[in-house]
């Protein structure tokens, strides 16, 4: 067994050792052959002879040699094991390999992230990629260790339970020894922790996998995700919060993670929107950004529900949570909706909700009241939470809890600009995992075990590429240079070249309008806005306006602010305002608010191939 590791032999010079690992680099001097050897923790350099010649970068070998003090003209200080070297006696190689799809000691960033994700197991060698895994095991490490030193149980949760009302789709399971019924993959062990209360734990938390059907982004994985799952028993709000922060600080200050203040600021919802315009917020200078401040703030006060499209009402964050003690009077009696204010918080960070929590409903009577302002029947409460009430009627004791997101917490430490870069397998943007070819088409046979049969048999090899994807797929068809850029969610033309750090004139803002009752999609720099009547002099059409928010879903598949600027994408003509020509390159919201593209204006033009290329007067 592999016992000694690159960063210890510092302290081994004069030593015969040893070492396994992969040939980081290789440096043919003739007689003399010098390698990088690497393994989890660093590189160090190997002097050989000639059985080193045959050595390609990435084969895995056992070397037995003796380590030795550089010469002083020789050392490395940008290296830990820069001081010394190791002189091989002898050498074995224990596994060749083949040529690598995709080099493995840069950075990344500048690899597609779909075949670094179909490589993930290469991408992961990079040390950019080890370090991340390597801090968030470290991290979940100490937060382990704080709550078992408050006293907390970690207990394990089903994974296969029942679908539950926490605002996304579920990923259903078919059950094979009950034909017709199916499982759901849990979006949050809610329930199940609610009922440890019950049951008597009193503090419990778990590191929990959470399943959601819902649609990724930079600071959102497709599919899974990893919570810090929190509960206890017989507390109030600023308990629970208490008890975060301090684990946060604490956690933080072990790992020399700054913080930009303490204690953390608490702001109600009403005074977030106020000062901040958003319920989520990022309060660094543009100093403390670039050093990597995290800014943490509490968000208290939300409205416990909001009106629904059809008129009625639904929560705005989790149905379990009680309503401030001064309106539970108007829960139960189902008064005064629209001012009933919850005993939600929220911990943001950067600009991120990283956390969610709540004092529970303890009481049958107050959770019944919740689905029966939601709209639901006797019938459907009985069914769907028959079982909850039950249980809090056997003498439920008050609780509350949090969930931190572990994956959003480590992009904001990393500062990695997306939160695939921290999770070891994430799913692509377009749902497929790493790696594996899921999701892929099961036999008949299985589905008939199972008890499920397809509607219809034509079934597609592939999934049906999303707008991103194509986009992708058409700049690599046309060998076209271009940048991807994963960031936060953006909603305007500032924010997105704030987010993508491009200058406001490059970004290209497309327009979807409806041209004598035809679509058109029209393109100009970010910065400026479109005249109606100057078009409809160039474009030659009597009506011109802009297409409703549901016409442009309809005709691109996307919401406003993340259409691309390919209308051939779209079928429908574009049109492309001069003035791009003053700038080299080009960036745009590609078919989603988390995702840009950054390319040459000239390359744009051979690829989107507009019907007019200068509308300017």
């Amino acid at each position: 067994m592999k016992t000694l590791y690159v960063e210890d032999l510092v302290e081994k010079v004069g030593s015969v050792v040893e070492l396994y690992g992969w040939i980081d680099s290789k440096r043919d001097h003739k007689k003399i052959v010098f390698v990088d050897l690497r393994d989890r923790t660093g590189t160090v350099q190997v002097v050989g002879g000639e059985s080193f010649k045959d050595l390609s970068e990435e084969d895995v070998v056992w070397i037995k040699g003796e380590i030795k003090n550089r010469p002083e003209k020789l050392v490395n200080p940008k290296i830990k094991t820069g001081s010394i070297e190791v002189e091989a006696k002898e050498l074995k190689i224990l596994n060749k390999t083949k040529a690598l799809p995709l080099p493995v000691t840069t950075d990344g960033r500048e690899i597609d992230e779909e075949v670094r994700l179909k490589y993930r197991y290469l991408d992961i060698r990079r040390p950019r990629m080890y370090k991340n895994l390597a801090l968030r095991s470290k991290f979940i490490e100490l937060i382990r260790q704080h709550l078992f030193g408050k006293g907390f149980l970690e207990i394990e949760t089903p994974v296969l339970s029942e679908t539950t009302p926490e605002g996304a789709r579920d990923f259903i399971v078919p059950s094979r020894l009950q034909p017709g019924k199916f499982y759901a993959l849990p979006q949050s062990p809610q329930q199940y922790k609610q009922l440890l209360m019950v049951g008597g734990v009193e503090k419990y938390f778990q590191i929990a996998r959470c399943f959601r059907d819902e649609d990724p982004r930079a600071d959102r994985a497709y599919g899974e995700f990893t919570q810090l799952d929190l509960e206890m028993s017989f507390v109030e709000r600023e308990d629970v919060m208490n008890l975060v922060e301090a684990m946060i600080i604490a956690v933080y200050e072990k790992l020399d993670i700054p913080i930009k203040e303490t204690p953390f600021p608490v702001f109600t919802y009403d005074e977030a929107i106020k000062k901040f315009g958003a319920d989520k917020f990022d309060m660094r200078t543009p100093e403390e950004k670039i050093k990597n401040i995290q800014a943490f703030a509490w968000v208290i006060d939300f409205p416990f529900f909001e009106k629904t499209d059809t008129g009625g009402w639904t929560f705005t964050h989790n149905p379990f949570s009680a309503p401030l003690p001064q309106h539970m009077g108007d829960l139960l009696e189902k008064k005064n909706i629209d001012k009933i204010i919850t005993s939600q918080y929220d911990l943001v960070c950067n600009g991120y909700e990283v956390g969610g929590g709540s004092i529970r409903n303890h009481t049958p009577e107050g959770l019944k009241a919740v689905f029966e302002i939601m709209g639901l029947s006797q019938e459907e409460i009985n069914l769907k939470f028959g079982h909850m009430i039950e249980a809090l009627s056997y003498g439920a004791p008050p609780h509350g809890g949090i969930a931190p997101g572990l994956d959003r917490l480590l992009t904001c430490i990393t500062g990695e600009p997306s939160l695939r870069e921290v999770i070891a397998y994430p799913m692509t943007s377009g749902g497929r995992t790493s790696v594996m070819k899921a999701p892929s088409i099961v036999k008949d046979e299985k589905l008939a075990e199972l008890g499920v049969k397809l509607r219809t048999t034509s079934i597609p090899d592939e999934p049906k590429l999303s707008v991103l994807e194509q986009i992708l797929r058409t700049l690599d068809q046309n060998k076209v240079a271009y940048r991807r850029i994963d960031h936060k969610e953006v909603m305007t033309s500032q924010e997105a070249s704030d987010a993508r750090g491009t200058k406001l004139e490059e970004g290209a803002k497309a327009l979807v309008m409806i041209a004598d009752k035809k679509a058109i999609m029209v393109v100009l720099p970010a910065h400026l806005k479109a005249d109606t009547k100057i078009l409809k002099e160039i474009i030659k059409v009597k009506d011109l306006r802009m297409a409703t928010p549901d016409e442009v879903k309809q005709i691109t598949g996307v919401g406003i602010g993340a259409v691309p600027p390919f209308g051939n994408l779209f079928n429908v003509p574009l049109y492309i305002d001069s003035k791009f020509e003053a700038n080299e390159k080009m960036s745009f919201n590609a078919g989603s608010h988390t995702a840009s593209i950054e390319m040459h204006y000239k390359d744009f033009l051979k690829v989107a191939k507009p019907t007019l290329a200068n509308f300017s007067k």
